[in-house]
Parts: structure tokens; C-alpha cells; sequence
């Protein structure tokens, strides 16, 4: 029914438009307000400033940017690390504020603030449980969905980030914050206590899941520098399947690329990820391939990758001063469309 209702307002307000003597865009007059049909992207603003923000894309491609201040009396705050769209309601990550805002994911109107510490990434355990992963306590901070209340923490490695939830467990990239780490913590989700630990490569950010369940971590590998930033030594990255809690397959990138950034396709059968020095391309894998690809698939440089819908999308963070851009592409590497969002885009959450 929304869905239909903004088709007919979009339509009188293009009739509108077009029957008026002003050189108005459709852009100029279009008036937000349904967020469930379109994804978002999550600008982390300037550190410091608490300029981070939201921007809502629809599906007709109308753009709609810091739709969480429009509509609340407040700022998202500093550093907008991640979101996630979990029953009704969005779960804004705010990273160096140091908590996540709940809004209604019809209006974006603030429902509940959630204080933790250093809030990364949120994935849904059940329609009662979530958990955040946190830099502040090492650790992931146990959610009750039905209060928005932390119900328990539970002690992980050093810096946890990535988080993938797959056959009764939550599998936690410990990518090690400011210092090292190379494990992944393994919490069993009904019992909410560590199964057990893998180490699978220094710094790993980011994990999936496949069509068949099976667990897919990206490690970016390590460098160490000296004190005039000269490097002393460097070791590689990895990307590590995990079946049945145990490591089946480990295939290991060029010393000094530093993979980041897993998604996977819609079908959970095509991995992609952003691998490369200092200027890094998108590359994807098939579960069942035997070795990495060494051919991109798009060759720019994203500051974080996306998929939804059979799409591609990658944002541009520019100059990390101004707004970005997010780019879509097609599975195959063609550019579909690109729009300018906030400042520092860093990813993507999608209905």
C-alpha cells in the first residue's frame, strides 16, 4: 500500500512540476518519508565534528540525504560506524559517541538511545537478541530487542568488528582496534558463551555466510612500521572458510595488499571483496573456486563495499573532507548509476 501511495505522489508531483512555469527539479520538490522501500548509506562524518549521517536511496533513485536529523530534534552524532534494519527499527551505530540510536525504520524518528562504548557492527540473533561488537570492552555487547537495553557483554579478542551469524553461533572477527589480533571468536547464540577460538590470519575485518552455511572471514594481514614509518615487516592476508566451527580452506593473498570489505551476492554463492596496495580493486570469488582471482571485476578503489538486488555499490569517501559519492554497479562490473551522499561514506544498510 505505501508502496503504491508513493508512486501516485511521485507521479502528481512530477505532473506538478512539469505544468509549472519554475525550473524546479523533481530532486527540489520531493518529500521524504517512507524508508522501507530503497537502502541507506552510512556516512561516517569528520572525527570529531559529529557531522556523521545518514543517507536514504529509494527505488526510484531519489536521494535523500541526513534523513535522521531531518526529522528528530538532534544530530546522529560522531563517527556513524554502521546500521542495521532489525524488525521495525533501525540500529544506528555511533562509534565515537559512544552509542546507538534506535529509530522506527517507517518515519527514521529516534525511538530509544542504547550507551555502550565503541559500537562497530550489530547482527541480529533472534527477534528478542542482538549483538554489537565493541572495541571499548573487547568484547560484544548482548542486545534485548524488546526493551533496547544491554542484557549482558561477553568477553571476546582484541578489537572485534566483522560479525556473522550462522547454524546457532556468532562467529566475531577480532581485528585487533589500534594493535593486532588474528582470531576469530566463535559464541554459541542460545548459551551466549564462547564455543571456542580459531586463529585464522593477523587482522581479520569482515565475514559472510554462503548458501550452504558455511562461514567466510576476510583477514587484511599485518604491517609494522618503525619509528620514521619505514616497514620492518608485513605478513599476508587471508580468506578462510569455516565449516562446522573448524577451518576448512585458507587461501592467502600477496604480501602488502591488505584485503577488506567481504560481502556476498544475493544467492550466497559469489564472494567479493576490495584487495590491492595503495590503490585497490573489487575482486570476487565463487565458493567453489579453488584459487583467487587476479583479474578485478571493477578497478577503483572504495573506502567500503555493498550488495543487494543482484547490485554492487562501493562509496568514494573523496578528500574525507567534503561528500562522497556511492557508485552502482552491475554483477559483471558496469556502472549503473552514482550519487553524492555524506561526509565520508562507509557502507551500506539494506530493506
Amino acid at each position: 500500500m505505501k508502496k503504491n501511495l508513493r508512486k501516485l505522489g511521485i507521479y502528481a508531483l512530477v505532473t506538478m512540476a512539469l505544468s509549472s512555469c519554475k525550473k524546479d527539479s523533481i530532486e527540489d520538490i520531493y518529500v521524504s518519508g517512507n524508508y522501507e522501500d530503497g537502502y541507506f548509506v552510512t556516512n561516517e562524518g569528520n572525527f570529531g565534528t559529529g557531522n556523521g549521517s545518514i543517507s536514504f536511496v529509494d527505488e526510484y533513485g531519489f536521494i535523500d540525504n541526513d534523513v535522521f536529523a531531518s526529522v528528530n530534534s538532534f544530530a546522529l552524532g560522531d563517527v556513524v560506524q554502521s546500521m542495521s534494519i532489525i524488525n521495525d527499527h533501525a540500529y544506528i551505530l555511533v562509534n565515537n559517541s559512544s552509542k546507538i540510536e534506535v529509530a522506527s525504520i517507517d518515519s527514521m524518528i529516534s525511538v530509544a538511545t542504547i550507551n555502550v562504548s565503541q559500537p562497530r557492527y550489530m547482527a541480529k540473533v533472534s527477534d528478542e537478541k542482538a549483538y554489537v561488537t565493541d572495541w571499548g570492552i573487547n568484547g560484544v555487547q548482548v542486545i534485548d530487542l524488546t526493551t533496547n537495553t544491554v542484557s549482558s557483554t561477553i568477553t571476546c579478542g582484541t578489537g572485534p568488528e566483522g560479525i556473522a551469524i550462522s547454524n546457532g553461533f556468532a562467529y566475531v572477527c577480532n581485528v585487533g582496534g589500534f594493535s593486532l589480533d588474528s582470531t576469530v571468536t566463535i559464541i554459541n547464540t542460545t548459551t551466549d558463551v564462547v564455543e571456542t577460538t580459531l586463529t585464522v590470519g593477523d587482522k581479520p575485518n569482515s565475514a559472510v555466510v554462503d548458501a550452504n552455511g558455511a562461514v567466510w572471514v576476510l583477514t587484511g594481514g599485518y604491517t609494522e612500521y618503525d619509528a620514521a614509518w619505514n616497514v620492518v615487516s608485513e605478513t599476508a592476508g587471508n580468506l578462510v572458510k569455516i565449516v562446522g566451527n573448524t577451518i576448512e580452506a585458507t587461501y592467502t593473498f600477496a604480501v602488502g595488499n591488505h584485503p577488506e570489505d567481504l560481502v556476498i551476492n544475493d544467492a550466497g554463492t559469489t564472494l567479493y571483496y576490495s584487495d590491492g596496495s595503495w590503490s585497490k580493486a573489487v575482486y570476487s570469488f565463487q565458493i567453489s573456486d579453488t584459487d583467487l582471482s587476479s583479474t578485478p571485476v571493477i578497478n577503483k578503489s572504495f573506502y567500503g563495499l555493498g550488495f543487494a538486488n543482484g547490485y554492487i555499490y562501493g562509496t568514494d569517501a573523496v578528500d574525507y573532507t567534503q561528500q562522497g559519492w556511492s557508485f552502482r554497479y552491475t554483477e559483471n562490473g558496469s556502472l549503473v548509476d552514482s550519487l553524492q551522499v555524506g561526509v565520508i561514506p562507509g557502507g551500506y544498510c539494506f530493506n
